[in-house]
């Protein structure tokens, strides 16, 4: 193994917002990230799918599909049963069904190669990735899921790291066996109270270290294209307190 590590950086949870991920990219480049992987849900809540989705296509950065992704790809009530929220309420379906409108056909296109799960070799180890959880696209792992859980999942798939999205909610849990899970967090809509932009940097050496970065960027802006776009204002406030 080699003496210097590896710096992979880990993105989840774009959602259309091309502010919180220039912000990011540039971040990835001062801190010199050698490989960068997406969890997926490019699409959703925020006003520039095409653009994000377009952004990562450019990039060449590995990207799985998210539930959102899916969702839209899907379409109509077939997409909102399968892969969104169970009880989705009527703003969530009014973002929904503006997003479905606003994607257009080169990000549908990219979304369809998208895979739901990636497993990777890195460093000696194996990671394995997904949006949710490795059972289904739409489970919420929160950071208080029970650690005998994770480590099931781990032995299950033969994997040393465990990479999962979807809650916007990041967390660092380390395992027995010197297994690791891991949730970054969302770049574009963060759920936490902390409005930053959020995503992890992995460092695979001898040993694994793991640092949960924020980055700022104009979240205001990025509020107020929300309700230039005549979306509910309930995202914008969310936005802008990280819930």
């Amino acid at each position: 193994m080699s003496s210097q590590p590896l710096r992979l950086a880990v993105l989840s949870d774009l959602h259309a917002n091309l502010a919180a991920l220039a912000a990011v990219s540039e971040d990835l480049r001062l801190r010199e990230a050698q490989r960068v992987l997406v969890l997926g849900d490019l699409v959703g809540y925020l006003t520039r799918p095409n653009q994000v989705a377009a952004w990562v296509a450019q990039q060449g950065w590995e990207c799985i599909a998210g539930n959102y992704d899916l969702a839209v790809l899907a379409g109509g009530r077939q997409g909102v049963d399968r892969f969104l929220k169970p009880g989705i309420g009527p703003e969530p379906l009014a973002v929904f069904h503006w997003t479905e409108a606003a994607v257009d056909a080169d990000t549908r296109a990219f979304l369809a190669t998208l895979p739901q799960r990636r497993s990777l070799d890195l460093a000696g180890r194996r990671i394995l990735a997904v949006h949710g959880s490795p059972d289904q696209v739409r489970q919420y792992v929160w950071p208080d899921h029970p650690r005998p859980e994770l480590e099931a999942w781990l032995a299950r798939e033969q994997a040393d790291l465990l990479l999962m999205g979807h809650t916007h909610q990041p967390f660092v849990a380390r395992l027995a066996g010197g297994g690791l899970a891991l949730n970054p967090g969302s770049v574009g809509y963060p759920k936490d109270g902390d409005p930053r932009a959020s995503y992890a940097l992995v460092e695979l050496g001898r040993e694994v270290a793991v640092e949960i970065i924020r980055v700022a960027y104009d979240v205001s802006a990025e509020a107020d294209r929300l309700s230039a776009a005549g979306l509910p204002p309930s995202g914008a406030a969310r936005l802008l307190a990280g819930r």
